[in-house]
């Protein structure tokens, strides 16, 4: 009976002699071990995943020969040794589908009012806080969402404390296609009157980590969780397209609101590490619709009407990213 070591051995000459031969589009005869050594200057295994995949450089003397299939090397071997069987030829790692594939839908909307009970938020120097200007604004969208057929559902819907880590567990849990956090920004310079919007992503920018710091201080994660967090701040298959809701959003959001309010400041796209960005698990956004540090802009979120300009920018840019996934091709087009 052949040792663990023999075995190996086999397997990965055979390996070799198949690779040569799919490399040149004919079966080959079994190699002398003289020739073998002329073929093969290195055989490197790589081990991914308990399988064996074998990147096989080689330097032919002569063109092969054409024969019979060489005999196929049975399964049951490698698991008699503890070995899942190693492929005959190296696979390329597919790319990921195009999302046109797959025709989708936005049904559900999770609208989410930052901050509310004892977590005030921002606060203008006139006493105006931004807890109250979010669940207004949200209230306002939900309305307008569901005129348009949009299921909607919200982290809050009055002014009570709603731990960040429950906003999170409420989207998930209901299984909500899009996730909308509603925010109110406040700067040092009280002259500027930014409009910016967020995705899921890390970031250098000093100005974003000091904002993802302050929205995420009363997150009620523990230091244990700190790693799963950090890897889907890093590895996130949602980005790309929190990225087109955030670009849809924020684009239709500047267009509109900048004709009744001209000193708007484009501010863009960004990415930053929020907590309920990153715990989400569908296309999340972050919007900082207007500045409470500026009094003009807080002059315009006293009327109600700006406000709900606000939220139909807001609908607006989520029937963007939502007609955009429906634009796939009819049958036969």
């Amino acid at each position: 009976m052949e040792s663990v070591t023999e075995t190996k051995s086999r397997l990965i000459r055979e390996a070799i002699q198949h690779n040569v031969g799919t490399a040149r589009r004919v079966r080959t005869t079994p190699p002398t071990q003289d020739r073998q050594r002329s073929l093969v200057r290195f055989v490197a295994v790589i081990l991914v995943g308990g399988g064996a995949y074998l990147a096989v450089h080689f330097t032919p003397t002569r063109p092969p020969v054409a024969s019979p299939p060489a005999p196929r090397v049975a399964a049951s071997v490698s698991s008699a040794v503890g070995e899942a069987p190693a492929p005959t030829s190296l696979v390329a790692i597919p790319r990921a589908p195009d999302r046109a594939v797959f025709p989708l839908s936005i049904k559900r909307v999770v609208l989410d009012p930052g901050h509310g009970g004892e977590h005030l938020g921002a606060v203008s120097r006139s006493g105006m806080a931004e807890k109250n200007i979010t669940l207004d604004i949200g209230l306002r969208l939900r309305h307008l969402l569901q005129d348009v057929g949009f299921e909607v559902l919200m982290t809050r819907q009055t002014d009570q404390l709603v731990p960040l880590g429950d906003r999170v567990a409420f989207a998930n849990d209901r299984r909500g296609d899009l996730f909308i956090s509603i925010h109110v920004n406040w700067l040092e310079a009280r002259s500027q009157r930014p409009l910016e919007t967020y995705h899921i992503g890390p970031t250098d920018d000093p100005a974003a980590v000091r904002l993802a710091s302050m929205e995420n201080r009363d997150s009620g994660y523990s230091l244990a969780d700190y790693r799963q967090l950090l890897e889907r701040v890093f590895i996130d298959a949602r980005r790309d397209e929190s990225r087109r809701l955030a670009r849809a959003v924020h684009s239709e959001m500047f267009t509109l609101l900048r004709g009744i309010n001209p000193a708007l400041q484009d501010r863009g796209v960004k990415t930053a590490p929020f907590v309920v960005l990153a715990g989400t698990q569908m296309p999340a956004v972050l919007a900082e619709v207007s500045c409470l540090s500026n009094d003009e802009e807080v002059n315009l979120l006293k009327n109600a009407d700006y406000r709900e300009m606000i939220a139909l920018a807001l609908l607006s840019g989520i029937r963007s990213y939502a007609n955009s996934l429906r634009g796939t091709p009819t049958k036969g087009s």
